[in-house]
């Protein structure tokens, strides 16, 4: 029926659904119902608030968000980088679910099941829910909806067929979530309810939004008014604008770190148990066992088989593939991550042809009748019979394909430029043509092969990934490098044994580790630590690293003298801006009472004057963009008046208000509830953020992640 294909098309998004469930569930539900039961087992995360988060409960939120990533990669497994990421996204989240918890109970919110049942069987049932209930003309199809309800596993199937109650469990799972986004309401309601908007608040936001303006300015560059050497700058100067402006010379403490990485790489046994594997499957390809069979039980990816055009294999793939008999077992080629096995499964002509060219390019630079005399050399060197991708690794000045004997594999029209693609597609295989002249410079060009067919083949993949075993050899050889880094030296340890001493920088906050990644707990053992300290492995760039503080500094600012010549063209501008805005002012002294901005051409030519158009305070000015003071300076003027000199960012202006459109009051009767309720909402979510960030600053949290990662 339509309603389970929709829902089947939709599956992605219900999965992410289904995940904000399970989160806001962990936010709300767990602590409340039976974290209490699982205090005491297994080793501890951490503690929040002096609660025990359990490694078995930590676990489960990072499998939850992995398993959840895969899904939206199409299966494909995270890296160290984006585990470190889902590692910390899942204690943050926890950190969140204690302090909230806390908060409703002490709140007394609560939702009850006639609440959901209110909500879902009434007149608005959830928007995200309901519009898969909808037919082709928009109307809610109640029946069909309620069908649903009563028995929801006609409705929603498994995708692996396994789970007959699959439909039931979702609908359940999709239950918690109503009930935590009620909660959530709730809350946000309890902690917003002293909010307040103004009716001043919601007639300047109509105002900024709806009311036209119309001006002219005189406009005074500070560039082009006040030269660089008219500028007298001392070195005073300069210390005030560093006085001025202390706090953005402001830095964080900070922690010096040198550190050797442990690459988590597959070992020569890996790679000979992937090959055992591939060369297993290809000999039952061959010896006629069913290949989607084989592609079940070898392959590192699901596949039945896809059309592929020239050039979407890589090269060595691709021609092996367009070279085999339909039918044919094809490897197994080994590729940069592993093994694949094809076999090609039919043909078909294709839509669009495909040509495969060699190029060596000539750029017209310097003397150019010696570059159009080399490229002339060249050619007739490669139509004497001399090998056209030698001649290319000799003399292409392409980056891109010159090592690759100018190798510019398969492609087909729209990919280059016209010049090129025109003659390349009109000469024959095997013809050497040119020098065709582009705006890259001459081009030699032969052509290799030309081809409209497209093939179905379906792919055994093989990677060759580090064993677990190979997994453990490396973290011991880690563990080993740094006990032995404590008993000599960091540096010198490394250098005996052969690894790369590598630096970086860790700021307290934030857990960024420059050139390693997000990991809180690097940062948190190096500001805990003493100089000298050395770490024991951590899971960092897809292995392991082990570190060693070298340098500790707290906070504070940055000294002027080591700031002092990038501050010059600071203060510098600083003060032009001083001096235009002077320059303004004693222009806007000489006009009178009545005079119009067209004076000032007359008082100095050299100034532009010029009308703005009609613009909104919300919006920006045409020609000047969203300069502060500028439209600051507009809203405050009457039509007619002229302002004084004022201060801008690209220099100062004098402006005078030509015209403003009317407040229209049934417009603003109109949007007055709308606009009452958007800005309601978005003070609230601010107010709800930030109370929410100071509930979690103050929370007592102990994290001992890094003792189980």
């Amino acid at each position: 029926m339509p309603i389970m294909s929709r829902m089947r098309d939709n599956m992605p998004l219900i999965l992410f659904l289904l995940l904000i469930a399970f989160l806001i569930t962990i936010i709300f539900e767990w602590g409340m119902d039976y974290l209490g039961l699982r205090y005491g087992r297994g080793d501890i995360a951490g503690k929040i608030n002096g609660k025990k988060v359990t490694v078995q409960e930590y676990n489960e939120v990072v499998r939850t968000l992995t398993d959840q990533m895969k899904t939206q990669s199409g299966g494909k497994e995270p890296d160290e980088s984006e585990l470190q990421r889902i590692r910390e996204q899942a204690w943050q989240g926890l950190v969140t679910q204690r302090v909230l918890d806390e908060e409703t109970k002490r709140l007394g919110i609560a939702v009850t099941d006639k609440e959901i049942t209110d909500w879902v069987y009434g007149e608005n049932p959830p928007e995200d829910l309901r519009r898969y209930f909808v037919d082709s003309t928009g109307q809610f199809m109640r029946e069909t909806f309620e069908a649903f309800l009563h028995e929801p596993n006609r409705f929603i199937r498994d995708p692996h067929g396994n789970d007959p109650n699959y439909g039931s469990r979702w609908l359940a799972d999709y239950e918690k979530n109503l009930r935590q986004r009620r909660l959530e309401e709730k809350l946000q309601t309890v902690i917003g309810a002293s909010i307040r908007i103004s009716e001043g608040e919601i007639l300047q936001r109509f105002l900024d939004q709806q009311q036209q303006y119309n001006a002219t300015y005189a406009m005074f560059d500070a560039n082009t008014l006040v030269k660089d050497e008219d500028v007298q700058l001392t070195d005073a100067d300069i210390r005030k604008y560093y006085d001025d402006n202390i706090e953005q010379y402001k830095t964080e403490a900070y922690r010096k770190l040198k550190y050797v990485l442990f690459p988590e790489t597959p070992s020569a046994s890996d790679s000979a148990s992937r090959s055992r594997d591939i060369e297993d499957a290809a000999v039952k390809a061959r010896g006629g066992s069913d290949f989607l069979e084989l592609v079940s039980t070898y392959s590192d990816k699901p596949d039945s088989g896809i059309f592929f055009k020239r050039g979407e294999l890589s090269l060595s793939n691709d021609e092996a593939v367009f070279t085999a008999k339909i039918g044919e077992v094809v490897g197994p080629v080994k590729d940069a991550d592993g093994y694949r096995l094809f076999k090609v499964l039919e043909e078909r002509k294709g839509d669009k042809e495909y040509v495969h060219a060699r190029h060596i390019l000539f750029p017209m630079t310097g003397d150019t009748n010696a570059v159009r005399a080399k490229a002339q050399a060249v050619l007739k060197e490669a139509r004497s019979g001399k090998d056209f991708a030698e001649l290319a690794k000799a003399h292409s000045m392409d980056p891109g394909s010159a090592t690759g004997g100018g190798d510019l594999g398969w492609f087909t029209k729209g990919r280059w430029v016209p010049a090129f693609e025109n003659a390349v597609f009109k000469a024959k295989v095997g013809e050497i043509i040119g020098p065709v002249r582009t705006q890259f410079g001459l081009h030699i060009i032969k052509v290799e092969g030309r081809d409209d067919r497209e093939r179905k083949v379906v792919t055994i993949v093989s990677k060759i990934e580090p064993s677990s075993q190979t997994k453990t050899d490396i973290q011991e050889r880690a563990r080993d490098f740094a006990a032995n880094a404590r008993e000599s030296e960091f540096v010198k340890e490394a250098q005996q044994s052969g690894f790369e001493v590598r630096e970086t920088q860790v700021q307290e906050k934030g857990g960024v580790v420059p050139g390693v990644g997000v990991n809180e707990h690097i940062t948190k053992w190096a500001f805990d630590g003493k100089v000298g300290t050395v770490s024991e492995p951590f899971t960092a760039a897809g292995g392991y690293a082990v570190f060693v503080v070298v340098e500790a500094k707290g906070e504070g600012v940055r000294p002027f003298d080591e700031l002092k010549e990038s501050l010059r063209p600071l203060a510098l501008r600083k003060k032009k801006l001083e001096q235009v805005k002077q320059i303004a002012a004693d222009v806007r002294g000489k006009l009178a009472a009545g005079d119009s901005l067209a004076k000032v051409k007359e008082l100095n030519p050299a100034i532009p004057v010029q009308q703005t158009g009609m613009f909104t305070i919300g919006g920006s000015v045409p020609g000047i963009g969203r300069d502060p003071n500028f439209m600051g300076t507009v809203a405050a003027l009457k039509i007619g008046e002229v302002s004084p000199a004022i201060q801008g960012i690209r220099g100062a202006y004098i402006i005078q208000l030509l015209s403003k459109s009317d407040i229209d009051s049934a417009t603003y009767t109109v949007q007055r509830v709308v606009l009452r309720s958007r800005m309601l909402q978005e003070k609230r979510s601010r107010y709800f953020g930030e109370w929410l960030e100071a509930l979690r600053g103050k929370a007592d949290i102990d994290d001992r992640r890094n003792l189980y990662q």
